[in-house]
C-alpha cells in the first residue's frame, strides 16, 4: 500500500530529517501531539532537533499497539468510573435518608444513653429508702450501664471497620 503523502524533500544541503509539523501531517495527527510525544520520549529527535519520519512512523505504530499502556489507561478508567458510581450511589444514599454520619449518630446515641442513665438514676431513691438496698440497685445499674456502652464501643469499632456490628465477639 501506497501512501499519498510524499517524504519530505531535502535540498542539497539541508540537514536531514523532519519538521514537527511536517511529522504531524505524515502520521495525521497534531502537531502539539507530536511535541507530547517528543517531550515523553516516544519520538527520538536527530542531533539537529529534527526528527526521523520513518523512526517517528515506526515508534508511532508501536505506541498504538502497546498492550500495557491500553491496559493500563483502561484499568485507569475503570477505577475512575467504580468512584463515580460510588460518589452517585452516596449521594442517592444520602438523600433517600439511608445514610448517616457516623459521628452524628454516635452523638444521638451517646446522648439518648446518657438521658436513659439521669432518667433511671433516680429509681433506686424512689423505690426503697434503705441505703444498703439503694446501694446495691445503684450498684447493679451502673454495671448494667457499663456493659451497654461497652457494647455501644463495640459496635461503633466493629461499623468503622466494616464489620457486622451485631456479630458477637468470641
Amino acid at each position: 500500500m501506497t501512501s499519498k503523502r510524499p517524504k519530505p524533500k531535502r535540498s542539497a544541503g539541508a540537514p536531514p530529517g523532519a519538521s514537527q509539523a511536517q511529522v504531524a501531517q505524515h502520521l495525521d495527527i497534531s502537531q502539539p501531539r507530536v511535541a507530547q510525544f517528543v517531550g515523553e520520549g516516544v519520538f527520538k529527535p536527530l542531533a539537529n532537533r529534527k526528527l526521523d519520519i520513518d523512526t517517528c512512523r515506526i515508534a508511532y505504530v508501536r505506541w498504538l499497539r502497546d498492550e500495557t499502556r491500553k491496559s493500563t489507561q483502561s484499568a485507569a478508567a475503570a477505577r475512575v468510573q467504580d468512584a463515580r458510581a460510588k460518589a452517585i450511589e452516596l449521594r442517592t444514599s444520602r438523600e433517600e435518608g439511608r445514610l448517616w454520619e457516623a459521628e452524628e449518630v454516635s452523638a444521638i446515641i451517646a446522648d439518648i444513653l446518657g438521658t436513659f442513665r439521669h432518667e433511671l438514676g433516680g429509681v433506686a431513691a424512689a423505690a426503697t429508702r434503705d441505703v444498703s438496698i439503694r446501694s446495691a440497685i445503684n450498684r447493679h445499674f451502673d454495671d448494667a450501664m457499663d456493659r451497654c456502652r461497652a457494647r455501644f464501643e463495640r459496635a461503633e469499632r466493629a461499623l468503622a471497620a466494616g464489620a457486622d456490628p451485631f456479630e458477637e465477639e468470641q
